[in-house]
């Protein structure tokens, strides 16, 4: 390298590194690579002999994270774009007194479909507490239902006396 070529400067990002892990990797570079000692390599990113030692075990056991992981393509993690479209609408309609149920299935019906827990995040990321109403039940057909017309005759009581003493039933567990 020649005398005031551009190399030069910078070089001390490289030889005398702020940065922990920036530390950290390049006094293992001059272990590893550079063949220097533990106390060398020690000695030349300011640390003891002993941390040298340390921080050498700590690699070679993997125990030890230079670099931050690699991340999957997409948006990142906690991201939800759909949520963050939604999430105006959502108060609206919260406003409106409508459960998150309700509003799930408004979002629906406006071609902006979100499921009923990312509605209860937002609400809670807002601050408005629980309000949960249930669908409506469906119409029973059970003649048993209070106010339902079944056209059936009114039920009297049974006189057993009149009754035979014995009946022929093809029913199991009739122990007549």
């Amino acid at each position: 390298m020649t005398a005031g070529s551009p190399q030069g400067s910078g070089a001390e990002w490289f030889t005398a590194p702020e940065q922990v892990n920036q530390r950290r990797y390049e006094a293992l570079r001059a272990f590893y690579v550079d063949g220097l000692t533990h106390a060398q390599a020690g000695q030349r990113f300011g640390y003891t002999r002993w941390a040298m030692v340390n921080l050498v075990r700590e690699h070679r056991a993997g125990r030890l994270d230079l670099f931050a992981p690699a991340r999957r393509p997409g948006p990142p993690p906690g991201h939800a774009p759909a949520k963050d479209r939604a999430r105006a609408r959502v108060i609206g309609l919260r406003r409106q007194g409508l459960s998150s149920y309700e509003i799930s299935r408004q979002l629906a019906s406006e071609h902006t479909p979100l499921n009923r827990t990312s509605v209860a995040e937002i609400l809670t990321e807002e601050g408005f507490g629980r309000l949960l109403r249930h669908p409506e039940p469906a119409a029973s057909i059970s003649p048993a239902t209070p106010g339902r017309d079944t056209g059936l005759p009114r039920t009297t009581r049974l006189e057993f006396a009149t009754w035979p003493a014995s009946v022929q039933t093809g029913k199991p567990g009739c122990c007549c």
